[in-house]
């Protein structure tokens, strides 16, 4: 047994030694920045849903982890947008911001993967500012459609972060008030 543990690991050790951690392109990121996370951030601040779903391609797949719950398609895009606009109808203003912690894509330069966190923040129509009520976990695949990235594979799960922790992270983005 213990023999075979000791091949097995030369084995992984031996498969992974060639291989290098790749770097994308500040160039795809920024991108999917403009394509996604910007346009993400604006239909939060907007309370537009139809900007919202815009992003997300038809397929969707929307993973909640800690609800064990999947949804797909135009029925998870619609309930999504209902979110925002229950907000509105209330008087309600809420923003998103994201920290990117990891960032891969395929050959051919059409498929993505992200990972990182995001801020939750609202504001009730009573409440002088917007205020953080959260942190979360990402990630997301993402994939060109008619030469736009969009979201295909959304999950999340909270998480117990700290300002600092999500502030000072290399690649951060937020609209400013």
């Amino acid at each position: 047994m213990k023999q075979s543990l000791t091949i097995l690991f030369l084995c992984c050790t031996l498969l992974s030694f060639g291989q290098q951690k790749k770097t994308v392109s500040n160039e795809i990121v920024e991108t999917i920045r403009d394509d996604v996370w910007i346009p993400f951030m604006e239909a939060y601040a907007e309370l537009d849903s139809d900007k919202l779903k815009s992003i997300h391609s038809k397929d969707i797949v929307r993973i909640t982890i800690e609800q064990n719950q999947i949804e797909t398609g135009e029925k998870y895009l619609e309930h999504f947008g209902d979110f925002l606009q229950h907000m509105k109808q209330g008087g309600s203003k809420v923003a998103i911001a994201f920290a990117i912690l990891s960032t891969a894509i395929d050959e051919s330069g059409t498929i993505a993967y992200q990972t990182g966190y995001y801020r939750y923040s609202s504001k009730r129509k009573d409440d002088a500012k917007l205020s953080p009520k959260g942190y979360g976990y990402f990630n997301v695949g993402l994939k060109k459609v008619d030469g736009t990235w969009k979201i295909w594979m959304d999950s999340d799960k909270n998480v117990e972060i700290t300002p600092e922790d999500f502030n000072t992270q290399k690649i951060l983005y937020e609209l400013m008030e």
